[in-house]
């Protein structure tokens, strides 16, 4: 029985496909199995990300419904005006509108970085629209404009 280069040469290929065959299955699906895990991983984040975000937005909720029932934009203006010597810092002109508030502080980075702290934790009923930072000698000087928005609509947040 005679071979000739074709014949050999198909059958060295159809050997080698035997060896390569089962090392690709292998691999194949070790891939798959993998995947499967890495897309049950995802499906577990997605459910924990929605709790926690459930978890934050009936947290803000609850914060701003005791924020409406606590006071209003006087009340609140008042007591952040009050506040600011506890931060070191030095009014030097506000305006407020019925829903706005403008502050011109004067104070260290630090100090008005304190505050903003303040206002986001403390008086969440604020939203922050506009914050300048100007230096002047020693210290700096802060243009904040608030503005009293309770949050009510949630789901813009994300």
């Amino acid at each position: 029985m005679e071979f000739n280069r074709q014949q050999l040469l198909r059958i060295i290929v159809i050997i080698l496909m035997l060896f390569i065959l089962p090392f690709q299955l292998v691999k194949t699906k070790e891939f798959s199995s993998k995947k499967q895990l890495l897309e049950a991983g995802i499906i577990k984040q997605k459910l924990i990300n929605n709790s926690l975000k459930n978890k934050y937005l009936q947290f803000i909720n609850n914060k701003t419904q005791a924020a409406v029932t606590k006071s209003d934009l006087k009340e609140s203006t008042a007591e952040i005006l009050a506040e600011l010597k506890t931060f070191d810092l030095t009014l030097i002109d506000f305006s407020s509108a019925q829903s706005e508030l403008n502050l011109n502080l004067n104070g260290s980075f630090h100090s008005i970085l304190k505050f903003i702290y303040y206002l986001e934790i403390e008086m969440n009923q604020f939203k922050i629209v506009e914050l300048k930072i100007k230096k002047s000698d020693s210290n700096l000087f802060f243009f904040l404009k608030l503005k009293n928005e309770l949050i009510t609509n949630e789901k813009n947040i994300f």
